[in-house]
This record gives C-alpha cells, sequence and structure tokens, in this order.
C-alpha cells in the first residue's frame, strides 16, 4: 500500500483569506496530496508572561509569536470540506485539544462535519499542554487526561448510537439525550490519539484507531519513532492506523528520498509536513516529489 502524504496547513502561523486558503488546498491536492491538517489552539498569551510551559523547546516558551494569526480548527475543517478542490481529501485535526471542549459540542460538530466531508474528517486529539489556556476557558487542566479518556469514549457512544451508554465521571449527560445526525456507520471519524508521552502512548493502545506521532526530520528522530510504532501496535492487538507529523523550519529541510525510504520501511501508513517557515511553491514542489517517489515504489 502506497505511503499517503499529508500537509499541515498554515492556518495557525498566517493571515489568510478564504480565497488563498482555496488556492493553498488546491495546489496540495493537485499534486497529489491525500490529506489536509490544521492545528488547534483557542487562546494564547503574551510572550512576556510566566504562563508558558511549551515542552518542546528548551526553554519552554513557544518557538511561534503569540500574536501569529491561529484559525479555529473546526471551522477551517468545515471550510475545506466545502471547498471544490479538496473533494477525495481527508481533513483532520493535528491535535484537537479536546480536554478544553465539552462533549455534547464535540459530538455535534464532528458528527456535522462527518455528513458534509462525506465521510473524510479524521479526529486527531490531544490532552494539550497549555495549563493556562484551559483554565481561562474553564476547565481543570489537572484533570485533562482523564477527561480525554471519557471524551473518546463518549464520542464513539454519541456517534454510533446518539446517546450515552456509559456513566460519565466528568460530565453530566443525561441518560435521555439524542444527538441527531449521527454519521453513517461507514463515516464514522477515525480517532488518532496524539503525542509522545508515556501516558499518550498508553491511550493509544487503549482507546485509539492510531497514532498521531511526532518527529523532526532527521534520521535519529525517524529511527526512534519508528520503534516505538512497533511496540505500540504489538501492545495494541489490533490493527492501529501510524500516522507521523514530520515538523521541520521549512520545507528545504526535507530530505525525501531518505524520509520516504525511512518511513515507508518503518511501516507508517501516512506522514503529514508541517513548517514553521511556510512558502505555497516550495511545499507543493516537496509533495510533489513525494507523491510520485511513494507511487513509483
Amino acid at each position: 500500500m502506497t505511503l499517503r502524504i499529508g500537509v499541515a496547513l498554515p492556518t495557525n502561523s498566517r493571515r489568510l483569506d478564504g480565497t488563498e486558503l482555496s488556492d493553498v488546498a488546491r495546489r496540495m491536492a493537485d499534486r497529489g496530496c491525500a490529506s489536509l491538517w490544521v492545528n488547534d489552539h483557542l487562546a494564547a498569551f503574551s510572550q512576556d508572561s510566566d504562563s508558558y510551559s511549551y515542552p518542546y523547546t528548551a526553554s519552554g516558551r513557544p518557538d511561534w509569536e503569540s500574536t501569529d494569526p491561529q484559525y479555529e480548527a473546526l471551522s477551517v475543517c468545515a471550510f475545506l470540506a466545502a471547498t471544490a478542490a479538496t473533494a477525495g481529501v481527508t481533513i483532520g485535526t493535528s491535535v484537537l485539544v479536546l480536554p478544553q471542549r465539552h462533549p455534547i459540542q464535540l459530538a455535534k460538530t464532528t458528527a456535522t462535519l462527518a455528513d458534509l466531508s462525506s465521510g473524510r474528517f479524521v479526529l486527531g486529539v490531544g490532552a494539550g499542554w497549555a495549563r493556562r489556556e484551559m483554565a481561562v476557558l474553564g476547565w481543570d487542566p489537572a484533570t485533562r487526561g482523564a477527561r480525554l479518556d471519557e471524551q473518546i469514549v463518549l464520542l464513539r457512544d454519541l456517534w454510533r448510537y446518539g446517546r450515552p451508554v456509559r456513566e460519565s465521571v466528568h460530565y453530566r449527560i443525561p441518560p435521555d439525550l439524542v444527538l441527531a445526525p449521527r454519521p453513517h456507520p461507514s463515516q464514522i471519524p477515525l480517532i488518532l490519539v496524539g503525542g509522545m508521552s508515556d501516558r499518550a502512548v498508553r491511550r493509544v493502545v487503549e482507546l485509539g484507531d492510531g497514532w498521531l506521532a511526532v518527529a523532526g526530520p532527521e534520521s535519529s528522530a525517524l529511527a526512534g519513532a519508528t520503534a516505538r510504532l512497533a511496540t505500540v501496535r504489538a501492545a495494541s492487538g489490533r490493527p492501529l492506523v501510524g500516522h507521523l507529523k514530520i515538523t521541520a523550519d521549512a520545507a528545504e529541510r526535507i530530505e525525501p528520498d531518505r524520509v520516504l525510504a525511512a518511513t515507508v520501511a518503518g511501516g507508517w501508513d501516512e506522514i503529514s509536513l508541517e513548517f514553521v517557515h511556510w512558502d505555497t511553491d516550495s511545499v507543493a514542489r516537496l509533495v510533489e516529489r513525494l507523491v510520485t517517489t511513494a507511487q513509483g515504489s
């Protein structure tokens, strides 16, 4: 099976209007991009505050500006689903921070997206690292992991049966609640669990349809993620989708042949590309080369 190639769109780094976003999506799709992904943050704070504990930099501060545009993820997914250029392209979140949303609201929105996208929507989820962001939205960040676990179960129950089937600890959901419309059984969104921590990986094994891992383009980073994928699949005892998000400063930092060789040999089903510095022409050329090479391998 050919490795699928996806792209994380720059909806968290640059101001976009509908025409520009449609054009970017079209150019990616025209070059064989199989999936388009969006990031998620609902609130940001001044960089000079002490509110950050970002786990991916030594300083604990994000490597982007708090004033960078950050479009709401599910709104962008709905827009992409309605864009003719994306017909046949998967649309997903990479990742949506579930513990800062209510499961009923999220079940309604994602069920709507499943219908409007004709089953092309994939829900990538995570516990989130921004504690102050979660707190300002009214949720206790200390309970985010337990609530995420419950939400995954609740979402599946609501999508499948239109009502909660199991009792919830953190959410008061009446047993006579009805969700409609429900996704068609063949169009229920996959839930890919994101994260590299031990708890995130256990959550993949226990609750996920797949793992949305993150790694840099270096050979050592790719090899480390691949080794862990094999462990996760062995522990789950069931098929799991393996999706690797490869993050780099710019498209020029990706060596296509080396990245493809590592991810194909590692058994990944799909890779997506995310860049700090976005240049549409460079990303389009990279996607075309990756897709062409993957199809010929």
